[in-house]
C-alpha cells in the first residue's frame, strides 16, 4: 500500500498545508497566522449575488417563452391538420350533393318519377283549358 503524503517533507508538523486554492483540510494543524493570513482572498463585488439572480432569473423567462412558444406552435398544427381533415370531409359531402342534384335535375330523371311515383300522364293539347281572370283584357 502507498503511503498517503499529507504535508510536504519540509513542512513542520506543527504548520498548516495551504492548497494553492487558499483551502486547507480540517484534519491539518492549524498553520501559523502568518501563513493564513499571506493568503490572498478574493472579495465578490458588490450586487454581484443581484447580478446573478437577475440573468437567472432572465434565462428562466426566456426558457419558459419559448417552451410556451413551441407548444403554441403544436396545438396550432393539430388544429390545422384537424380542420384541414374536415375541410377535406365537407368537400366530398358537398360534391356528392352536386352530384345528386345534378342527377335529380335531370329532365329523364323528373319524367320518370312523375310517370311512377306520382301517377302523372303527359296532357294532351286538347284538354288544357285558359283560365281567365274577371277584369282581365282578352289576349290578341
Amino acid at each position: 500500500m502507498i503511503p498517503i503524503r499529507t504535508r510536504p517533507r519540509n513542512m513542520h508538523k506543527h504548520e498548516r498545508f495551504i492548497f494553492a486554492h487558499g483551502w486547507g483540510r480540517p484534519a491539518d494543524p492549524l498553520a501559523p497566522r502568518a501563513a493564513v493570513e499571506a493568503t490572498p482572498r478574493r472579495i465578490a463585488p458588490a450586487g454581484t449575488s443581484l447580478l446573478l439572480a437577475l440573468v437567472v432569473t432572465l434565462l428562466v423567462v426566456a426558457g419558459i417563452a419559448r417552451v410556451r412558444a413551441s407548444t403554441r406552435v403544436l396545438e396550432l398544427g393539430a388544429e390545422i391538420t384537424q380542420l384541414t381533415d374536415e375541410q377535406a370531409r365537407l368537400q366530398e359531402i358537398k360534391r356528392r350533393l352536386l352530384a345528386e342534384r345534378a342527377y335529380l335535375r335531370h329532365p329523364d330523371q323528373i319524367a320518370d318519377i312523375a310517370r311512377n311515383r306520382l301517377g302523372m300522364v303527359p296532357v294532351a293539347p286538347e284538354l288544357v283549358q285558359e283560365i281567365r281572370l274577371v277584369g282581365e283584357p282578352p289576349k290578341p
